[in-house]
């Protein structure tokens, strides 16, 4: 049975051991206080020594040539039983200590005065101890001293460890110290509902943009008089915590008397003033507020700043209003997540296939080309629809990689089709991360060259904005059609289209959205326009691609306007590649008329 003594010694270890001191290198500054305490007393040995569960381990020590002696023969057990100085003027005649190894042997203990090393939470952890080799008297005044010195040996240990845990510049308490004294809460508290406010100060962009002219010192000019402000107005119910470069960080208690929505509309009041600050710039920020509430469970600490970043990213707007944690958003947030970290096993273990949608060509009424469109079937969520990952992977590196599977695998799969008679060409839709990206094009024509396809089979769908992003992707794209591949700008006629551009964009085709081409079954002004765009490609040399076909009265007037080629769920549905290989080999065997051979 574990008696009150014990579990006060386990949690004095635990103390100790939380300090990070045990076993760590000579350090300076407590060094200085053992020499001061040997010169002052005129002792030949002083030690600072910390009691761990079966050492005596000294962390600093002036006349002694070991680390550390056992605990079970160590005087200061009898030091940290008291918060006065323990004085032993002749270890030979004490009974204590007259068989102890330190007295019989070396260091020859013969004289002894031990201060405790007391933390503010109680806790012993060692001792400041004077020895001598000779019996000695040791006055009340003496002791003052020796308290006085352990006090400097406490403030040092705290110091030591509040650097890690306080803010170098605005001297607020950081994360680190956020999660402990939630921990203790929950200690104290288990159970009890508290709300975690987030006080960003400065967005991501906007804080790169002032690091990167001014530096950090108008930022911590800024965190400052923030953290001063929010210490005045909420001091009285939380500390203030610095918990990123820009963020600050209350813990709020819910109790009976306490109206936590009027505390935050008043919080929200109090920051729409400006800061006061040496940068013009810096005095157009505001803050945004996010907050989760939670019940103190030492299970879920760190899940609880983690719901509270959430909440507060999902605050868009730079006003000073407060959003909550919205457990919705955070799935939706983790599933993204989720999924793009799974992405590079899905391309490793088989998961990423290709379907093909053949492409009709109007004059010969066959297909010349399919494109290829990316799925994924995960082995537990299923099918992932396009629309979800791909964008998300656009937003990563990881579409270099992904674009570079699908390019591997579309040429792979022409290779094996042309083997058995069908000869088209294949289309793949890119980013503008692949257009900036200096090996994109060295890849492609890698593929080309591992694959044995001629260039001019591949062609690379992109949209106009994509385009035309910068000098780079326009260097990139006229690279590849240097090459001889194609480019078709995808979902032309959609958003912003800059007609005074159409004489000089870098591409040999363009696709016409389906938001284009459906109302023209049934609307004549729709009609009007697609078939101008038409003929206004046409005149300027350009390929005209419909998509979204799904009728045959569609395709008729497709057909009719002269447009060149035509997608869409009327002519075929993407299909895996056996089934587009028979769909399209059919159809082409069937007119006698497909492409001529690379």
């Amino acid at each position: 049975m574990r008696t009150a003594a014990s579990l006060d010694e386990e949690e004095r270890i635990q103390a100790l051991r939380s300090l990070d001191l045990l076993y760590t290198a000579p350090t300076e500054a407590f060094d200085r206080i053992t020499r001061l305490a040997a010169a002052v007393f005129q002792v030949p040995i002083a030690l600072i020594t910390l009691l761990d569960t079966e050492r005596q381990w000294f962390k600093s020590r002036v006349g002694l040539s070991v680390p550390d002696t056992c605990r079970e023969d160590a005087f200061c057990n009898y030091t940290i039983a008291s918060p006065q100085v323990m004085v032993v003027r002749d270890a030979a005649q004490d009974p204590r200590f007259l068989n102890n190894p330190l007295v019989t042997g070396y260091p020859g203990i013969c004289f002894y005065a031990g201060a405790p090393l007391v933390l503010a939470n109680g806790h012993s952890l060692g001792s400041l101890c004077l020895i001598d080799h000779r019996p000695r008297e040791f006055d009340a005044a003496q002791e003052q001293m020796l308290l006085d010195l352990a006090a400097m040996v406490v403030a040092q240990i705290e110091l030591q460890h509040a650097v890690g845990r306080i803010d170098g510049s605005t001297h607020l308490p950081n994360r680190a110290q956020l999660t402990i004294d939630l921990e203790e809460l929950c200690q104290a508290s288990p159970g009890q509902q508290c709300t975690l406010i987030l006080l960003d100060l400065m967005g991501p962009e906007s804080l790169q943009s002032v690091m990167r002219a001014v530096g950090a010192g108008p930022l911590e000019e800024l965190v400052r008089g923030a953290g001063r402000r929010l210490r005045e107005f909420a001091g009285h119910v939380s500390k203030v915590y610095q918990v990123d470069m820009s963020c600050l960080a209350l813990v709020v208690r819910k109790t009976a008397d306490f109206d936590l929505n009027r505390f935050l509309q008043a919080l929200v009041q109090e920051f729409r003033e400006p800061f006061t600050t040496s940068d013009p710039y810096l005095l157009e920020q505001r803050p945004r507020l996010g907050a989760a509430v939670f019940e103190l469970d030492a299970a879920n600490i760190q899940d609880v700043f983690r719901r509270a970043i959430a909440s507060l990213h999902t605050n868009k707007s730079r006003r000073p209003v407060v959003t909550w944690y919205d457990a919705d958003e955070d799935l939706r947030y983790k599933r993204s997540y989720q999924l793009l970290s799974a992405v590079p096993h899905a391309m490793a273990h088989g998961e990423f296939s290709l379907v093909f949608q053949p492409k009709l060509d109007r004059d010969s009424l066959a297909f010349r080309g399919a494109e290829a469109l990316l799925r994924w079937h995960h082995p537990v969520l299923g099918n992932i629809p396009p629309g979800e990952f791909i964008p998300l992977v656009e937003s990563t590196n990881l579409i270099h990689s992904v674009t570079e599977w699908v390019i591997h695998s579309a040429l792979a799969q022409l290779v094996e089709w042309e083997t058995r008679g069908l000869v088209v060409d294949v289309a793949v839709n890119i980013s503008a991360r692949n257009l900036e990206d200096a090996d994109f094009i060295r890849m492609m024509q890698n593929a080309c060259t591992l694959h044995q396809v001629q260039p001019r089979r591949l062609q690379l769908e992109c949209t106009e904005n994509v385009a035309l992003t910068g000098e780079s992707t326009v260097r990139a794209i006229n690279e590849a059609r240097a090459l001889g591949i194609q480019i078709a700008l995808d979902d032309f006629g959609t958003g912003y289209c800059n007609f005074g551009s159409l004489y000089s964009l870098p591409a040999e085709a363009l696709k016409l959205d389906q938001s284009l081409i459906r109302p023209i079954g049934t609307d004549e002004r729709a009609r009007e326009i697609v078939r101008s765009m038409i003929d206004l490609g046409h005149s300027l040399g350009y390929k005209l691609v419909a998509e979204g076909v799904e009728t045959v009265q569609i395709l008729d007037l497709l057909i009719d306007m002269g447009c060149d080629e035509i997608q869409g769920y009327y002519v075929s549905r993407p299909l895996r590649p056996e089934d587009a290989f028979a769909r399209m080999k059919q159809q082409n065997d069937a007119f006698l008329r497909g492409p001529s051979s690379a």
